[in-house]
């Protein structure tokens, strides 16, 4: 269903940046410890069917930045059932027993930088000890995943997304250049695809 509230210019260039941030992290992360290779809807988020920058999930999502705060089950619960239909999700929700150990590996990179992330509905953004205790009443899969990879990914460097700032332009926080040029290029679609609809 279409949601019935159309969101602002102003909500769906924050939902769209959120979104850009959490993609390059993402993308990062699996980069730099050699995840995502059987997902076939990459960059992460941004491609395919049910992707975060498509407009019906964009319609619902973008109402995250509505004051005063919508019914979350309402209005943005529609738009991430839409989201849930990507590969990785197929794989990690209620895991499937098609997902192979990479999948959880890779779903757990996706969880753990979301909740790294400072996403209200989450509560904000949580230290690795923090999303360890999170996850502990997930399915067991999905806590021995996150087991395995929140040290694989503390040491690493840790990207800094506060250097994207606008979709225009944004740097390379240290994405191959393919990733940073594919996700350049999907966010640019993207942007002029919106403004066609929502404009």
């Amino acid at each position: 269903m279409i949601n019935p509230i159309k969101p602002t210019s102003d909500e769906i260039a924050k939902w769209m940046l959120s979104t850009l941030k959490h993609s390059c992290h993402v993308e990062y992360f699996w980069g730099k410890l050699g995840l995502g290779n059987r997902d076939p809807e990459r960059p992460h988020d941004i491609i395919g069917v049910g992707s975060k920058y498509s407009v019906d999930v964009v319609r619902g999502f973008a109402l995250l930045y509505r004051e005063p705060k919508l019914d979350f089950q309402t209005y943005i619960s529609p738009a991430r059932e839409m989201h849930r239909q990507q590969y990785h999700h197929r794989m990690w929700n209620q895991p499937s027993p098609k997902a192979t150990r990479e999948d959880m590996l890779a779903g757990a990179v996706d969880t753990v930088c979301g909740n790294l992330e400072n996403r209200d509905y989450h509560g904000g953004p949580h230290s690795y000890g923090e999303i360890l205790k999170i996850i502990e009443k997930s399915h067991p899969r999905q806590i021995e995943a996150v087991k395995i990879i929140i040290p694989e990914m503390w040491k690493l460097e840790q990207p800094n997304l506060e250097k994207i700032i606008v979709l225009s332009e944004f740097p390379n926080i240290g994405l191959s250049d393919e990733a940073y040029e594919e996700i350049v290029l999907r966010t640019q679609e993207a942007s002029k695809m919106l403004e066609a609809f929502m404009g």
